[in-house]
């Protein structure tokens, strides 16, 4: 049989930058350690903040690029699952026994977390993931037109609407865009002769919008922030432009970061696998409810250093590899003798089934 093809490194260098940008957004947005009160510090702190929501489409899009064309696999979803639960129990238990505010409502959540907004990203990249063998039902046959027509369709209330009003409209949830970012790299990875592809595998180009972009929004905030104007009209839209999945600017660098990492020539590097393998039981544990108030200013005592930039740079680091080193000690621990069980099997074989029969021809 012939041996397993090495995994490139260069999505996955991607991917680890991406988590680092999450974490720095919730960092400075939850721990109370950002200062505006000065240019330079506004700066660097919105600089340090600005990425969260790109990061977020980024992981869509790197998943889709690969999902759009792959057999389905139930693996996938099943295991974030069990990672999702086996962190949010275990962790808020071990919070209210060790004497942290913890409410009932917080246990309660634990218990289903898939089940509600608290950590949404993970909760709607599962429905995704669900939907994807009906998704790629969808698109197998699709003419080109037609796929480029239900994308020219769907960016009117998620693109068009968003990015010149700066509020969500009707179809705001986050899963929508979810989805909408699945069939537009679907799209661009079967007919990769359109112009937005040509575009972005330019270097050029991708620099300008997946640095510039995130920069030109970051100097903007950084005024208003240091400033106090953050009532105004401005704000409303820089503001709206940094967090929102659908703001066309967080879409074009999310693109442009993508293609310029997919261009990258890395190889396979192990560690860099490694600790990309990581990224979403890091964005889990460290923000489980019950924890992450406690982490921020329990354990890193953010507020004790409010407006260090180096410290918070250390804090981001520090939170990514501790975070990375218990999910690796998990994964080795608990999820691969669960994933070696004959239940998981069981489901993983019906599920792909089922998934072979809803793609399968008729």
């Amino acid at each position: 049989m012939p041996g397993k093809t090495a995994r490139s490194s260069n999505l996955e260098l991607l991917r680890i930058l991406c988590m680092l940008l999450i974490i720095g957004d919730h960092l400075t947005g939850q721990g109370g350690i950002a200062d505006y009160t000065t240019l330079p510090s506004s700066f660097a702190f919105c600089l340090i903040g600005c990425g969260s929501r790109i990061a977020c489409s980024v992981f869509i899009l790197i998943g889709g690029w690969f999902l759009c064309e792959q057999q389905y696999k139930t693996r996938r979803p099943l295991s974030l699952w069990l990672s999702l639960w086996l962190y949010t129990v275990p962790v808020t238990l071990l919070c209210r026994l060790g004497g942290l505010d913890v409410s009932l409502g917080a246990l309660r959540w634990a218990l289903f977390p898939a089940s509600t907004r608290q950590l949404w990203f993970i909760s709607d990249y599962l429905l995704l993931l669900l939907c994807v063998p009906l998704l790629n039902r969808l698109l197998h046959g699709l003419p080109r037109a037609a796929h480029r027509g239900v994308l020219a369709v769907l960016a009117v209330p998620l693109l068009v609407y968003p990015t010149l009003f700066a509020e969500n409209g009707l179809t705001g949830d986050t899963a929508w865009m979810f989805l909408y970012e699945y069939l537009l790299i679907a799209y661009l990875r079967r007919y990769p002769d359109n112009r937005l592809t040509r575009l972005l595998q330019r270097r050029c180009a991708a620099l300008l919008l997946g640095l510039g972009l995130p920069l030109v929004n970051t100097a903007v905030r950084a005024v208003l922030e240091m400033r106090g104007l953050t009532d105004g009209k401005a704000f409303q839209y820089i503001a709206y432009y940094r967090t929102a999945l659908g703001a066309l600017p967080n879409l074009l660098a999310a693109l442009a970061l993508f293609y310029l990492f997919k261009g990258l020539s890395l190889g396979s590097v192990r560690w860099i696998n490694a600790l990309s393998g990581t990224t979403l039981g890091v964005y889990i544990l460290h923000q489980i409810p019950a924890f992450r108030g406690f982490l921020w200013n329990g354990i890193l005592q953010a507020q004790a250093h409010h407006g260090s930039v180096g410290y918070t740079l250390f804090a981001v680091a520090a939170v990514f590899l501790g975070c990375a080193a218990v999910d690796a000690a998990r994964t080795a621990l608990v999820m691969r003798p669960l994933e070696k069980t004959k239940l998981f099997r069981t489901l993983c074989e019906k599920g792909d089934a089922l998934a072979a029969k809803i793609t399968a021809d008729d």
